[in-house]
């Protein structure tokens, strides 16, 4: 199911529902696809999609079958969803053209032109289709009208009456345009019920695309976003959600998809994606973001784009949910704040920097720190009591985090093959895999020792929401386990292995660009500073635990950065 289907949480305080999520296709799933299903082009169609942003999109199995049939028949990959639908399209309406269907014999439905341009596969693009006869426009039609009769924000495949469909169909010829839509396999019916439906959603949707791409209709997607304006209140859902269930997505309109197919396939997309813009910021963005849409815009227009993705998502009267979303739209389309240099080992990303002066500034506190959930003060934590003034050298520190845009760069670079990064044994042995896996599984050693010696304390991680019912249940099964299976399981869990990219690259809900990178050790932190020093010709390393809490409390001791 889509994530956008769900713009409210489906747990209440008295009953958790559990959610898993689908994962898309790994890299070596999607290639593994394409051996079996086209083994002649397989290889030409891995290399021309690989480590592309299309590449995205084809994890999802019913794309990645288009794609297969589409290599199969044509030899080349098509550029972006929709044309991978356009060519489904043309192929079905080929096969029945040459099959002599004389429904599709009526030039009604399909022109002596469309009809020839069929046989000769002669297209002025990647989604042109027969347009002159009445059965493409139709089927357009019919979609848009199925979508606009669906409920609000229900982004779902619509099932209508036949005579329903007959009279959105709106033409004299309408049984036959149904009857050729069925015999294309666009669409379906069930016989039964007596209701038409497309075949998939997305077929639905790219069909009512393809209408919007002529008559665009940004009011479709006009979306709220400030929070004094939005009910119920971002506080009062996340009040709701059960401990470590996500923050649901604002609410939908049902279009946002179809606007997406839509971009791609319109004449004046800068007009497209402006008026957008007016309507449904986060949206103009990914629409803008996609490959097909980025290169046939104006540069001004993007850079726009991302000023204004930058301004809402620090606009503290935006909804926290909408703040969040403009910030992973920016990370697809390229944070203007972090500027894109070359270096002596190719390209690199400059973290925009702040002054921090010198001077004496207050560390630590009269009282040490206790953490939540009965985690003792740390013998670290005591030597910062009672405050105290520590003399401090200036220096620049990273406004943010090193995010995963700044990471790629340092992976595109071959910082983990590069031993100009790696100095020390240590360092040498981590990223040969010697020891690789050591650190985490001594973690995991000593949680389970106090788990089993704090009796309760696990139950309240869980009901506190510090982790999630998956991994409440894993920590169950561990500690059920005698000391052999344990470790067993420690080495099937976390095996030696060389490393090569941060422990969750991979993982959709940690690897935007414009996220932290997550899932670094200490030497790799190191290996990425050497490698941006020698990049910008400045010393970078991490900031001591001091520095680092001037930076963030400044001359008065503040709570947060911004205040108390």
């Amino acid at each position: 199911c889509r994530t956008l289907d769900y713009s409210a949480p489906l747990s209440t305080p008295a009953l958790r529902v559990p959610q898993v999520r689908i994962e898309p296709l790994s890299d070596d799933q999607v290639h593994a696809f394409l051996r079996v299903s086209s083994p002649v082009q397989a290889e030409a169609a891995w290399l021309a999609i690989a480590g592309t942003p299309e590449l995205e999109v084809l994890r999802v199995p019913f794309y990645l079958a288009l794609l297969s049939d589409h290599v199969a028949a044509t030899g080349e990959v098509a550029p972006d969803r929709a044309g991978l639908l356009t060519g489904f399209v043309r192929r079905a309406l080929k096969r029945e053209v040459e099959r002599g269907n004389p429904l599709f014999s009526q030039e009604a439905l399909l022109s002596r032109r469309d009809t020839r341009r069929i046989a000769l596969d002669s297209w002025r693009d990647a989604h042109q289709l027969p347009e002159q006869g009445a059965l493409v426009p139709s089927l357009s039609g019919l979609a848009h009208g199925m979508q606009a009769s669906a409920a609000d924000g229900e982004g779902s495949q619509v099932r209508v009456g036949h005579d329903r469909a007959l009279e959105l169909l709106a033409h004299e010829r309408r049984d036959q345009i149904l009857r050729a839509g069925l015999a294309i396999g666009v669409l379906d019916e069930d016989p039964a019920a007596e209701e038409v439906m497309y075949r998939h959603q997305l077929v639905q949707e790219y069909f009512a695309a393809r209408l919007l791409a002529a008559r665009p209709n940004p009011d479709l997607v006009r979306a709220e976003w400030l929070a004094t304006r939005l009910s119920p209140t971002v506080d009062a859902v996340i009040d709701a959600l059960a401990p470590a269930e996500s923050v649901p997505a604002l609410p939908q309109t049902g279009w946002e998809e179809t606007t997406l197919l839509a971009a791609t396939m319109t004449s004046d997309v800068a007009g497209f994606v402006n008026g957008l813009a007016a309507t449904n910021l986060v949206l103009a963005g990914a629409a803008a973001a996609q490959a097909e849409v980025r290169g046939r815009l104006p540069e001004a227009l993007v850079d726009d784009l991302r000023w204004a993705l930058v301004d809402r998502s620090r606009d503290p009267a935006a909804d926290l949910r909408h703040r969040s979303a403009c910030g992973r739209t920016l990370g697809d389309l390229g944070d203007p704040r972090f500027e894109r240099r070359s270096g002596p080992a190719g390209p690199y990303l400059m973290p925009p920097l702040a002054e921090v002066p010198w001077g004496l500034y207050p560390i630590g506190d009269d009282e040490p720190i206790e953490w939540p959930l009965g985690e003792r003060s740390t013998d670290s934590s005591r030597t910062h009591v009672p405050r105290h003034q520590v003399a401090i050298d200036g220096f620049l520190l990273g406004r943010f985090p090193v995010t995963n845009a700044e990471w790629a760069c340092f992976m595109a670079a071959g910082g983990y093959d590069d031993e100009r990064w790696w100095r020390t044994d240590e360092e040498r042995d981590w990223r040969s895999g010697k020891g690789a896996a050591e650190g985490i599984r001594h973690g995991v050693r000593r949680w389970l020792a106090r788990f089993r010696q704090e009796r309760g304390l696990l139950e309240e991680y869980h009901r506190g929401g510090s982790m999630t019912e998956e991994f409440y249940e894993l920590w169950l099964r561990r500690l059920e386990m005698a000391p052999a299976a344990f470790e067993s399981h420690l080495a099937q869990m976390y095996p030696v292995a060389r490393r090569t990219e941060p422990q969750f690259w991979r993982d959709e809900a940690h690897n935007g660009p414009t996220q932290p990178v997550v899932g670094v050790c200490w030497y790799e932190a190191v290996a990425y500073c050497r490698w941006l020093s020698h990049q910008t010709g400045h010393r970078f390393r991490l900031p001591t635990e001091v520095e680092w809490e001037a930076a963030a409390r400044g001359f008065a001791a503040r709570a947060y950065p911004w205040g108390d």
